[in-house]
């Protein structure tokens, strides 16, 4: 739909931002909306997932080629439907939030990625820079704080999904405090963590 917010508009950066913008306006737009950095926020979970959703897409070169011809795609669409659809989409009153939208689109996405993956070489492991997101690997410290380290060495498990403070993680997951204060990480375990029994792991 022509309603809907691009990833980019999410972040409040434009087409053309450099990977650092997009990383920068992530942390910015997360601090704002999260309840336990802003007390002036009440339930922002349904924009913490639009967020994540978009630092998802983004921050990897490969998915964000992706998304960005799937949306050139979907403008070009709308341009060729004529005047008559053209006029249509104005009279109409944009939705609250397109949920049938960015769910087409994160298949979409998600599938060009997948093919993207499958014909190109492994990508470099991305930095480590303490901000959580699916598929970040953590180590779990002496206040069950999960804590950012690089893939390619030893860690105690790989973050799912990152959720508000007063949400709970799927059973079949961990659920420790991100050590930046950005909310509550959903973590598979990689390997035992000493002293610490994670959910769903066997004892």
């Amino acid at each position: 739909m022509g309603t809907e917010r691009t990833h980019y508009q999410v972040l409040g950066v434009s087409a053309e931002a450099s990977a650092d913008e997009i990383r920068r306006a992530y942390r910015a737009r997360m601090r704002a909306v999260h309840p336990d950095v802003n007390a002036n926020v009440t339930d922002e979970s349904q924009r913490i997932t639009e967020i994540n959703l978009a630092w998802k897409t983004l921050s990897s070169p490969q998915s964000r080629r992706a998304y960005d011809s799937s949306v050139l795609a979907t403008s070009h669409t709308s341009v060729s439907s004529g005047t008559r659809s053209a006029e249509t989409f104005i009279t109409y009153s944009p939705a609250r939030f397109p949920w049938r939208g960015m769910i087409i689109a994160s298949i979409i996405g998600a599938a060009l990625v997948l093919v993207a993956h499958a014909m190109t070489s492994p990508s470099v492991p991305r930095p480590v820079d303490q901000l959580l997101s699916s598929g970040s690997c953590v180590n779990i410290d002496s206040s069950l704080s999960a804590v950012e380290v690089a893939c390619t060495e030893p860690h105690d498990a790989v973050v799912e999904q990152l959720i508000a403070i007063d949400r709970t993680c799927p059973l079949e997951m961990g659920q420790f405090n991100d050590r930046q204060g950005m909310g509550v990480v959903c973590v598979l375990p990689a390997r035992p963590v000493p002293g610490v029994q994670l959910p769903g792991v066997p004892g």
